[in-house]
């Protein structure tokens, strides 16, 4: 018995096969255009440009089940290339403009070394133009001990006390960068007193000004730091302004005058170490002679020794102990020498430079070495 195929299935599977053709067809187109391998993983699951924009259907092409469509730059003219640079072969003529800097110009305001400030009296450290005023209280005392003859045949001791207090005043000028004056003119009050136990006890007190001392320093040589030190020349004078009340004592710390003219000369060295200084020095005075009453008094040679150390605690703050020293030679009366006269007065100084504001302020201290030198001197002194 034959069974016969109903007509509409017969053309429902016609159409099929053709279905079927068709998408083998289309695979078959792409992937000759392609060309690419199926087991790339980079070609076979990402298209092959980003696409910016599908709004354009003619620009999307289909590749087995993905859609991709090329970067629009791609398609479009290439922009010109830009125009060739200059040839540098011909000579550019120049000009040399002189710089406008010296090597020998500074910037900024120079700073001021205020650790050598403690010794503003005797190096040069004014500018020209520039000055120090020196304003101060200064108190010293001095005790001298000695044995006299007592009638009719006898011995005791006998003590001179004396007391100073005085106004050092002093004013320094920068005539040049290597030339300083200085002027000084101690203002005070002096007091002594004579006495042996249970024998005698006589005073006598004095005020007013003492002996002027004028004085100009000279910088004769620049030193380097830590290979050569600075040399300074300094000549002095000393006018007797002050009343001489005690003209043959030797010991200028406890009065206010000696009352005789005395030129003087020092050489002084300054060395500096960073943040310490050295300084050491001589010097000459001659004390001229002078008539007291009816005879003729010379004092004698002095020579002057001194050296010491100063040290930086910062940029504002110095402290320094210094040596001072002088021998004099043996004092004449009338062309003849006294026995015993001969003095040799030894300190130590001891003091500490604050520089604040504008102003240096120094407390200062000093101790007798000898019985020639005062016992104790101790003081402070305002430099505006």
């Amino acid at each position: 018995m034959t069974r016969t195929t109903p007509h509409w299935q017969h053309w429902l599977g016609k159409a099929a096969w053709a279905a079927l053709g068709l998408l083998a067809s289309f695979g078959t187109e792409a992937k000759a255009q392609w060309n690419f391998p199926t087991a790339d993983p980079y070609h076979t699951d990402e298209p092959l440009f980003v696409a910016a924009s599908f709004e354009d259907p003619s620009h999307v092409w289909e590749y087995g089940s993905s859609s991709i469509m090329p970067v629009v730059a791609l398609l479009q003219e290439p922009a010109p290339l830009p125009p060739p640079m200059p040839s540098l072969t011909d000579p550019v003529p120049t000009e040399i403009v002189p710089s406008q800097v010296r090597d020998d110009q500074q910037y900024g305001e120079e700073l001021e070394d205020f650790n050598i400030q403690f010794l503003r009296t005797a190096s040069v450290l004014l500018q020209p133009g520039q000055w120090q005023m020196d304003l101060g209280l200064a108190y010293a005392k001095d005790d001298y001990d000695f044995p006299i003859t007592v009638a009719p045949s006898g011995v005791a001791r006998a003590n001179i006390r004396r007391r100073t207090l005085q106004v050092p005043f002093a004013l320094r000028y920068g005539l040049t960068d290597r030339i300083q004056l200085s002027g000084s003119l101690p203002i005070g009050w002096s007091h002594q007193e004579y006495s042996s136990l249970g024998l005698f006890d006589d005073t006598s007190s004095k005020g007013g000004i003492g002996d002027l001392e004028l004085g100009v320093n000279l910088l004769c040589r620049e030193g380097c730091y830590g290979y050569s030190p600075d040399v300074i020349l300094s000549f002095g004078l000393t006018m007797p302004t002050g009343d001489a009340e005690f003209p043959t004592t030797g010991i200028s710390q406890a009065s206010l005058a000696n009352g005789v003219w005395a030129p003087s000369v020092q050489l002084l060295a300054i060395q500096r170490y960073d943040p310490i200084i050295y300084f050491y020095g001589v010097g000459y005075r001659y004390q001229a002679k002078r008539e007291f009453g009816d005879r003729d008094v010379f004092f004698g040679h002095q020579i002057t020794y001194n050296f010491g150390v100063g040290f930086a605690v910062n940029d504002r703050i110095t402290l320094s102990t210094a040596f001072l020293g002088l021998y004099q030679s043996e004092t004449q009366i009338d062309g003849v020498g006294v026995p015993g006269s001969m003095r040799e007065p030894l300190r130590l100084r001891f003091a500490a430079t604050t520089y604040r504001c504008g102003r240096i302020v120094e407390p200062f201290a000093e101790i007798g070495m000898t019985e020639d030198a005062a016992d104790a001197v101790v003081g402070i002194v305002w430099t505006l």
